[in-house]
């Protein structure tokens, strides 16, 4: 009954509205104390007590299915509302950051914080392509994340799931988080929520035409942009050191990049792991050695899927 229970408890956990969850989370599985949270959100203690209170009171009615499933009181209604203006305010600022023209539609009047989420991937998902924005389309389950959506297609349709994939890049690169991410990076951002290990996040930059330059650049007296590559890269040819560039200093995506330099995906994926060889002074690997670690790696896959599908049986 152990593993149902802890089944029950997870499912109970993911039905929190965003805040409690986020807040019941950080304190209970992260160890982050009370008043802690109530000085770095410059809310009373008391607030954060009954937030906490309100989630207890809600994964207990989910997990009896006896009890009515209660909601949030004020205190709580009154800490989601201010949080989700800031939420706001900071993926506007992210996205202006990140060289987006346009406001976000957000809901008005304001929804829950699940629909504020889904306005934002929204918003950097109508500047993808067709077939990302079609795989969106095709694959958008009710009460799941845009980001989430790649978790949720069968293992065969191989294609959207890697569309899907290239689409959850597009969002982080754009400085889109979900609200519990963004919440947990403003409190304890050394505690590595939800993950608990370092995620390396790319940003995306505009580039200088894409932004209006300075005083100092219109009088001639500063260059418009100037970035620092790596010693090694600068022997490599010219469109093998722009791939590395657009991706790693400009955080473009390789959708965007392609479309940039006018060459296909699948070439700018090859220079930019070529340029990465480059830099660390290794030398590329070959045609066949590629080949036989993408078939090694298939064998073990299917050997470790195997074992679980065996063991679901003689278990």
């Amino acid at each position: 009954m152990t593993g149902l229970d802890d089944r029950r408890r997870g499912a109970a956990i993911d039905r929190l509205p965003a805040l409690p969850r986020a807040l019941f989370l950080l304190h209970n599985f992260y160890d982050v104390d009370v008043d802690a949270v109530a000085a770095a959100l410059g809310a009373d203690r008391a607030h954060i007590a009954a937030c906490l209170t309100d989630a207890r009171a809600i994964v207990r009615a989910h997990i009896c299915y006896t009890e009515p499933v209660p909601g949030v009181g004020p205190a709580t209604d009154a800490l989601r509302t201010r949080l989700q203006q800031e939420y706001r305010q900071a993926l506007e600022a992210a996205f202006a950051e990140s060289g987006y023209p346009g406001v976000v539609e957000w809901p008005d009047p304001m929804a829950d914080i699940a629909a504020d989420q889904e306005a934002a991937a929204a918003f950097i998902v109508a500047g993808l392509s067709a077939a990302l924005r079609k795989a969106v389309t095709r694959s958008h389950r009710a009460g799941v994340a845009t980001a989430d959506q790649w978790r949720f297609v069968a293992p065969w349709r191989r294609v959207r799931r890697r569309r899907l994939l290239r689409v959850n890049d597009a969002l982080h690169c754009a400085g889109w988080q979900p609200f519990d991410e963004w919440l947990a990076e403003g409190l304890v951002p050394d505690q590595r929520y939800p993950q608990g290990y370092v995620v390396h996040r790319r940003r995306r930059r505009p580039l200088p035409e894409e932004r209006p330059p300075t005083e100092a650049e219109q009088d001639g007296e500063e260059i418009a942009d100037i970035v620092q590559i790596p010693e090694r890269l600068v022997e490599q040819p010219e469109l093998k050191r722009h791939v590395w560039i657009f991706f790693h200093l400009y955080g473009r995506p390789c959708d965007e990049i392609a479309r940039l330099l006018g060459i296909s995906r699948r070439r700018v994926k090859r220079l930019r792991e070529q340029a990465e060889y480059a830099i660390i002074g290794k030398p590329y690997p070959s045609l066949a050695f590629r080949i036989r670690f993408a078939l090694m790696r298939k064998r073990l896959s299917f050997a470790w899927r195997w074992d679980i599908i065996r063991s679901a049986f003689y278990e």
